[in-house]
């Protein structure tokens, strides 16, 4: 019977966290599977960096303004900004992966659909060295 009482005195949980607790999901641990999936999108943004980099050396060029800009700069200023423009969100959206955005999708959901398009990218690029 005491274990009766304790539970219907306890704190309504949803989700196994505390409603009190869910104000602060960027507090949260975050899982590794959240983890691989940015490192991949790493991954993935250093090869969109060197195939990027390897079909402006055959002729290609930078449809971005803003990187192409940054590429006329330096290759080293260009890489910098990519890996940033690619590394912070990542960590972000780790942090943030039991979240919803834009009251919508989860965090999580983003960064894999972020991989997604990465790999149709890199798919793409693939293509037009196969071409070039």
């Amino acid at each position: 019977m005491g274990t009766l009482v304790a539970c219907a005195v306890a704190p309504r949980r949803m989700n196994g966290r505390r409603q009190s607790d869910r104000r602060f999901a960027l507090l949260d641990r975050f899982d590794s599977g959240m983890v691989m999936l940015a490192v991949v999108l790493m991954l993935l943004s250093i090869t969109d960096s060197v195939f990027t980099l390897t079909l402006i050396s055959r002729g290609g060029t930078e449809v971005n303004p803003f990187m192409n800009a940054l590429l006329q700069h330096s290759v080293w200023a260009f890489t910098a900004t990519k890996m940033l423009l690619t590394g912070i969100p990542a960590i972000v959206l780790v942090a943030a992966g039991n979240l919803l955005l834009f009251n919508r999708w989860r965090a999580r959901s983003v960064l894999a659909a972020l991989v997604g398009l990465y790999l149709g990218l890199i798919a793409y690029e693939l293509v037009l060295l196969s071409i070039s």
